[in-house]
C-alpha cells in the first residue's frame, strides 16, 4: 500500500472518529435535554393532578356543613332509624348533585357498616376502606383524598365524623365523593390529551376516552412509572406519561396515564435528524476526497525519486534525474540520488580491486583447511572434508552470481570490461576455517573431559552402590512370624540411597519394638543421617521401656550433633505380644493405619514434633490394644504423596481403601500389595520421594 494511501486512510479515519465523537456528544446532549424535559413534564403533570384533586376537595369541604349540622340525620343515626336515614340521605344527595358538589353520598355507622349510599349497586360498599373509616370514626378525624369501593368505583372523597351534641360521641361518618372522571376531563382539557386510570395489570378503571386506551394499551409499559414514553400506532406517534396513582382512602394501586398525540412533532424531529445525517455524510465524503487529491499531487516528486532509486537497486546506474536545479522537493531528491549513484560507481571499482587480492588469499586458506582436516581420523575427518566441499560449491555459486551482476556494469566501465570479478567469499571462508579450528579444539577438550568424567562417574557409582548396600543391610534381615503375629517391611528409595528407614526387632520373649522414620531430603546426606538415627533408636529402645523417652533421648543427641541442619520424623512403638498392648510415641510422622472390625482408620496421634531441630522436647506416649485379626500399617509420606502423570496424589483416602482391602495372606505379600497399588496408580510417573512400609498382622493373645 502506497504511503499517500496510508496517510489518506489515516486522515479519513481521524475525520470519521472526530465526526463520530461530535455526533455522539450531540446525541448525548440531546438525550440529557430529553431527560430534563421529561422530568419537568412529569413534575408539571404531578402538580397539575394534585391541584385538580385539591380543588375538588376544597369545593366539597365547603359543603360539609350539610351533614355536620344536620341534627335530624345525627338523631336518626343515634336511633339507627334506617328509613329516616335513607330519606335524609336522598335529600342531601339530591342537593349535592344539583349544586354539582358531589356525585355520591355515603353514610357509615360507627361499626363501619354502610348505613346509606346514593350509589346504586347490587353489593353496596362504602367508597372508603373500612379500616380507614373505622380509624377516622374512632379518632373523630376528617378525611380527604382518593378512594374506591369494592367494585373499583374510584372517586375524590371528603369524609367528616357526625358527632352527637348530647353524648359527644361519633354516631357515623358522612362521605362526599365525586367521580374521578371529572378530574380526568379537567386534566385532559388542561393538557389537550387523553387521561385514563388503569390498574397495574392494564385493566381500565376510568378514562376520558376509553377507545383511545383500547387502541394503544398493549404498547404501554405500565411498569415504567414517572417516565416519558413514545409509542407508534398506525403511523401515528403518541407521548405517554405513566404516573403512580394510589387511593389513599382505598385499596387501589393503579396508574394515571396521560396520552398525547405528538405525530407532527416527531415527524419534524425526524426530518431534522435525517438532514443532519446527510450533511455529516456529505462533509465526510468531501473531506476525504479533498485530502486524497491533495496528497496525490503533493507526492508526485517523491514518486519520481522512488522510481530512480528502484532502477539503481537493480544495478542500472545509467538511471538518473536530469532536473536538479529546482530548489524544491524534486531538486533535493535528484541531487541526493545522483550523489548516491556516484558513490555506488566508486564502490564497485574498489570492490573489484580487492576481489583479485582475496582470490589469492582464498586459495591459501583452502589449502590450510584441507591440511587441518587431514589431521583427524575416521568420521571427524570425513565430516570436515564434506564441509570443505560444500564450502567450495558455495564459493563457486557466489562467483557465478557476481559475474551475472557485473554484466550491467561493463557498459559503464569499458576500460575494465575484460576483467573477471572474483567471489567476495574471503570472510565466509575465514569464518568457516575458524569454525573448523574451534571444532577440533572443542573435540579435543571434550574428549579429555569425557575421560575424566567417566572415571569420576564410575567411582561415584561404586561409592553409591556401597552406600546402598550398607543402608539396605540395616533393614531387618528376617521376618518376625509367630502364632500371635506376622511382621514384614520394605523400602524403595527415590535415589540410589534414601532418607527413609524402618526397623523392628525383639526386645525380649514377648515384646517387639517397631520404628519407621523419614529424614528431610534424599541422597547420601539423608542416608548418613538415617544410619545415625537408626543406631540411636536401636540402642536407646533396648534399655528404655517408654517410646516417648526414647524419642526425647534421640532428639537431644541429634539436636546437639546436627551440623547439616537436617531433621527426621519418627514413629516408635513397643508391642506386647501376649496382651496386644501397643505403646507408641510420634515425632511429627504420619500416623499409622489400623484395620480391625471397626474398619481402616488412622491411629490416634500423640503430641510431638520432628527430631533434630529443638532440644529439651517432651514426647507423649499413646496406648492402643490390638484385637485378634487386626492389622497395623506403618508408612512414610512417599505413599500418600506419590503423584501420577496428571499431578494427582495417591492420597490418604486411597491408602485407607488399600489397607481395608489387604489380602492378609501374609505380611510380606501385603507389603508388596501396597507397593503394587502405588505403582499402578502412578502409572510410570517418576518417583519423587522415598517409600517405606511395615505391615503387622496380629492373630491372637497367647
Amino acid at each position: 500500500m502506497l504511503l499517500r494511501t496510508r496517510i489518506s486512510l489515516l486522515g479519513a479515519l481521524v475525520i470519521v472518529v472526530v465526526s463520530a465523537c461530535i455526533v455522539f456528544a450531540g446525541f448525548q446532549r440531546e438525550e440529557l435535554i430529553r431527560d430534563q424535559f421529561s422530568d419537568e413534564v412529569i413534575n408539571d403533570q404531578l402538580n397539575l393532578w394534585a391541584n385538580i384533586i385539591d380543588e375538588q376537595i376544597e369545593h366539597m369541604e365547603d359543603r360539609l356543613w350539610l351533614v355536620k349540622d344536620n341534627q335530624q340525620l345525627i338523631a336518626a343515626l343515634e336511633d339507627q332509624d334506617v328509613e329516616r336515614i335513607r330519606l335524609l340521605g336522598e335529600e342531601i344527595a339530591d342537593h349535592l348533585k344539583i349544586e354539582d358538589t358531589a356525585d355520591r353520598f355515603d353514610i357509615v355507622y360507627p361499626d363501619v357498616t354502610l348505613a346509606y349510599s346514593s350509589h346504586s349497586a347490587v353489593f353496596q360498599s362504602p367508597i372508603i376502606e373500612p379500616t380507614i373509616a373505622g380509624e377516622a370514626i374512632q379518632r373523630a378525624l376528617e378525611l380527604s383524598g382518593v378512594g374506591n369501593d369494592r367494585q373499583r368505583n374510584t372517586g375524590i372523597v371528603v369524609a367528616t365524623p357526625l358527632i352527637s351534641p348530647t353524648t359527644k360521641n361519633v354516631v357515623g361518618l358522612g362521605i362526599f365523593a365525586k367521580d374521578i372522571v371529572h378530574a380526568l376531563i379537567e386534566m385532559e382539557n388542561a393538557n389537550a390529551s387523553t387521561v385514563i386510570i388503569a390498574n397495574r395489570r392494564g385493566r381500565l378503571l376510568e378514562a376520558s376516552d376509553p377507545a383511545e386506551w383500547n387502541k394503544i394499551s398493549s404498547l404501554i409499559d405500565l411498569r415504567e412509572i414517572n417516565t416519558l414514553q413514545t409509542i407508534s400506532v398506525d403511523e401515528r406517534f403518541y407521548s405517554v406519561i405513566v404516573l403512580p396513582q394510589v387511593a389513599t382512602l382505598g385499596s387501589l394501586v393503579g396508574r394515571l396515564v396521560n396520552i398525547s398525540d405528538v405525530t407532527d412533532h416527531v415527524n419534524e424531529q425526524q426530518k431534522i435528524s435525517q438532514l443532519t445525517i446527510w450533511l455529516i455524510c456529505a462533509f465526510l465524503l468531501a473531506s476525504m476526497i479533498s485530502l486524497h487529491i491533495y496528497l496525490s499531487r503533493a507526492f508526485v516528486p517523491l514518486n519520481e525519486g522512488v522510481q530512480v532509486l528502484d532502477a539503481l537497486a537493480r544495478g542500472d546506474t545509467q538511471a538518473h534525474i536530469e532536473r536538479t536545479t529546482h530548489n524544491d522537493e524534486v531538486g533535493h531528491i535528484a541531487r541526493a540520488v545522483n550523489v548516491y549513484r556516484s558513490n555506488l560507481i566508486a564502490f564497485n571499482r574498489f570492490k573489484r580491486s580487492r576481489e583479485r587480492q582475496r582470490a589469492r588469499q582464498e586459495r591459501f586458506i583452502h589449502r590450510e583447511m584441507t591440511r587441518l582436516a587431514n589431521t583427524l581420523d575416521g568420521e571427524e575427518r570425513e565430516a570436515l572434508l564434506s564441509e570443505l566441499q560444500q564450502l567450495g560449491q558455495i564459493v563457486k555459486s557466489e562467483i557465478e552470481s557476481a559475474k551475472q551482476a557485473d554484466h550491467n556494469m561493463t557498459a559503464v566501465f569499458d576500460s575494465e570490461s575484460s576483467s573477471v570479478r572474483d567471489s567476495d567469499s574471503l570472510a565466509m571462508v575465514a569464518v568457516a576455517f575458524q569454525s573448523m579450528s574451534n571444532r577440533v579444539q572443542d573435540q579435543y577438550h571434550r574428549l579429555r573431559e569425557a575421560l575424566a568424567t567417566k572415571e569420576a562417574l564410575i567411582a561415584l557409582r561404586n561409592e553409591l552402590d556401597i552406600a546402598k548396600r550398607v543402608q539396605l543391610s540395616l533393614l531387618p534381615d528376617q521376618l518376625i512370624s509367630t502364632n500371635s503375629l506376622d511382621i514384614c517391611g520394605g523400602m524403595w528409595p527415590a535415589k540410589e540411597v534414601g532418607g527413609d528407614f524402618l526397623d523392628y526387632f525383639r526386645l525380649d520373649d514377648h515384646r517387639i519394638a517397631l520404628a519407621i522414620a523419614d529424614v528431610s531430603g534424599k541422597g547420601v546426606p539423608a542416608s548418613l543421617f538415617t544410619v545415625m538415627t537408626r543406631t540411636l533408636l536401636r540402642n536407646t529402645v533396648s534399655h528404655v521401656d517408654s517410646p516417648g523417652e526414647v524419642l526425647e533421648s534421640v532428639n537431644q543427641f541429634l539436636e546437639q550433633n546436627n551440623n547439616e541442619n537436617l531433621f527426621v520424623t519418627v514413629f516408635c512403638a513397643i508391642l506386647d505380644e501376649h496382651t496386644g498392648q501397643l505403646i507408641y510415641a510420634n515425632g511429627g510422622h504420619n500416623p499409622p493405619v489400623v484395620c480391625d472390625r471397626k474398619g481402616a482408620r488412622e491411629l490416634e496421634t500423640t503430641d510431638g514434633i520432628v527430631l533434630g531441630m529443638f532440644g529439651d522436647m517432651e514426647f507423649e506416649n499413646g496406648y492402643f490394644e490390638l484385637e485378634p485379626g487386626a492389622s497395623l500399617v506403618l508408612f512414610t509420606d512417599g505413599i500418600p504423596e506419590a503423584f501420577d502423570a496428571n499431578d494427582e496424589a495417591f492420597g490418604d483416602d486411597r491408602l485407607l481403601d488399600t489397607v481395608a482391602g489387604l489380602p492378609k495372606k501374609s505380611a510380606a505379600s501385603d507389603v508388596q500389595y501396597i507397593f503394587d497399588q502405588v505403582n499402578e496408580f502412578v502409572a510410570g510417573a517418576p518417583q519423587f520421594d522415598d517409600i517405606a512400609c511395615i505391615v503387622l498382622h496380629y492373630h491372637s493373645h497367647k
